[in-house]
């Protein structure tokens, strides 16, 4: 497996720069809030609708000033683009209708249930035109400013990720809620075909799979090691990457703590590296819904695609 990197124009009518782009969320949960009040905020883009079935969600349109509809087919055509923050359940059919519509979409990871739905996603965002990222959240960190740069010369990485909250309401398992993060940083970065996979978990329980081990071997040489856990006490590596680059150099990336550090230097480390990288004061959020109004407005491929929503699934 191996995922391209390029970034590509897309398809598809050219918004002017200047215009902002009218945008609605689907889905106001959690998350679909979130979105919601991030994208009532970004100057680049106008709020306009919130769509969701279940009535008591009209507060959140009222609070927002926007309109509040039950299904996506009452979405105007003035709407370009679309957050999609449902039930994984849900990712498949709704991506789809609105894809079809013309809209161009963010849809919140996982990509969809099964890697059949979700090359049949990639398909279709490519064969009409349309803007299709997924919402892999840590892309934005700036833990990860130099993640594809680190990891692309990896020799081994290790990473736990751990959470004492609850799984979602839609159950998914350990590994499509908090390992796919790091799936699809790993991919990501080290962008090489991988070898072998050896991989365990098993159930307390809470969902299907509430512990899990996976290692992965690359082609060019690297070894990168996760591990994912519910209900789990933090440890001091959680959330911590741990980069070994070889002759000793080795990297930290701390994406609870937002920043990036070298660990143990060597004699003859990359310059171009600071020995720490800062934290901007922005929230990944606000990253990632920027970089999908900006990949909408000027027709680029989003920095997280369809492809690499599928490889994580």
């Amino acid at each position: 497996m191996k995922l391209a990197t390029e970034n590509l124009a897309v398809a598809g009518p050219a918004y002017c720069p200047l215009e902002r782009v009218e945008t609605a969320v689907v889905g106001i949960g959690y998350f679909g809030r979130l979105h919601a009040q991030c994208y009532a905020r970004l100057k680049e883009c106008k709020l306009t609708a919130v769509v969701d079935p279940d009535p008591t969600t009209q507060s959140v349109a009222q609070q927002l000033g926007v309109e509040w509809y039950r299904s996506i087919d009452e979405l105007p055509d003035s709407v370009q683009t679309v957050s999609v923050a449902t039930p994984i359940s849900t990712h498949y059919t709704l991506t789809k209708r609105l894809l079809r519509r013309g809209f161009d979409v963010l849809l919140e990871k996982p990509i969809a249930e099964t890697p059949e739905q979700a090359k049949e996603l990639c398909v279709l965002a490519q064969a009409s035109g349309r803007i299709l990222q997924i919402g892999h959240i840590e892309r934005f960190n700036p833990a990860y400013s130099f993640g594809p740069g680190l990891l692309s010369r990896a020799r081994t990485i290790d990473m736990v990720r751990t959470t004492q909250r609850p799984p979602r309401n839609d159950q998914l398992n350990v590994v499509m809620d908090l390992m796919i993060h790091d799936l699809d940083l790993i991919l990501y970065g080290v962008a090489s075909d991988i070898t072998s996979v050896r991989s365990e978990g098993h159930s307390r329980g809470i969902t299907t799979i509430d512990d899990a081990c996976v290692e992965l071997h690359f082609s060019n040489g690297c070894i990168a090691r996760m591990s994912a856990h519910w209900g789990a006490a933090a440890s001091i590596n959680d959330r911590c990457m741990l980069v070994d680059l070889g002759a000793g150099d080795s990297w930290a990336l701390d994406f609870l703590r937002r920043t990036a550090y070298r660990t143990a230097p060597s004699h003859t480390y990359d310059q171009d590296l600071p020995p720490q990288i800062p934290s901007p004061p922005h929230d990944s959020l606000t990253a990632e819904l920027a970089s999908f109004i900006h990949a909408s407005r000027h027709r680029t491929a989003p920095q997280v695609t369809p492809e690499h929503g599928h490889a994580c699934v």
